[in-house]
């Protein structure tokens, strides 16, 4: 009962828009048209179509009991003989990725961590209105170096056994400044080290400082605290 009441539905429609269309079909081939459908108005709407033919769509509300349905009908009409043909529901295509977006320069060093970081403290520096800071790849690397020296020797201190200072550790891998500090923390995730950082006024203040355009992320897995973490600030000379 119900598939006949269907097929009776889809031959009405479809002869009520073969009626409609006689005189306009090939003046109109994109336009949209209504017909009426036991007293309601029913879109007979463009899907594609060619100079030839064209697919339409049409949406037939259908009462079954209490709930409201619609039957969804698509056909294609060849614009030059009048011949209609119903075909299944075209297949939508498939949705297309977004691009990715390219890192900015310098970013593509960074490990996740190192990038999650850079990330944490420029939306810091973003929130108070002051100039987000740049990658410097060199610095990076000096930074990791930091890093995996306190892993190494077994300390937590700005002054490297190894390396000397910071700042000695800048100058000699040839990198010129004016301005220049370094933070250093331990900790077992980013989140708690950026916010151990940002709790104490001398990293924050250096995290904050107007003075400084570049910056140096180094993260290295190990020592007690399960990561170190140093970041070295610069503006370049």
């Amino acid at each position: 009962m119900f598939r006949r009441k269907h097929s009776f539905i889809i031959f009405t429609v479809v002869f009520l828009f073969l009626v409609s269309m006689v005189p306009t079909a090939a003046a109109c081939q994109y336009g949209n048209w209504t017909t009426q459908f036991n007293g309601v108005r029913v879109p007979l709407n463009f899907v594609s179509g060619t100079a030839d033919q064209s697919v339409y769509r049409v949406e037939v509300p259908l009462k079954d009991g209490q709930a409201d349905r619609k039957i969804v009908i698509y056909y294609r009409i060849n614009l030059r003989t009048g011949n209609v043909t119903l075909i299944p529901a075209p297949t939508p295509p498939a949705p297309v990725p977004p691009e990715p977006t390219p890192p900015a320069p310098g970013q593509s060093i960074l490990s996740a961590d190192e990038l999650q970081m850079f990330n944490l403290v420029n939306e810091e520096r973003k929130q108070r209105g002051l100039n987000e800071l740049i990658i410097h790849e060199n610095l990076v690397k000096v930074a990791r170096l930091k890093s995996k020296d306190m892993i190494d020797r077994g300390y937590f201190a700005h002054q490297s056994p190894t390396y000397g200072s910071p700042f000695d550790m800048i100058k000699n891998a040839g990198i010129a400044f004016t301005y220049a500090g370094e933070n250093l923390a331990g900790a077992s995730t980013v989140a708690r080290a950026h916010t151990s950082l940002m709790n104490s006024p001398g990293h924050r203040a250096n995290i904050l400082n107007v003075n400084y355009t570049h910056v140096g992320i180094g993260i290295v897995n190990g020592g007690p605290y399960g990561k170190m973490f140093t970041q070295m600030f610069i503006r370049p000379r």
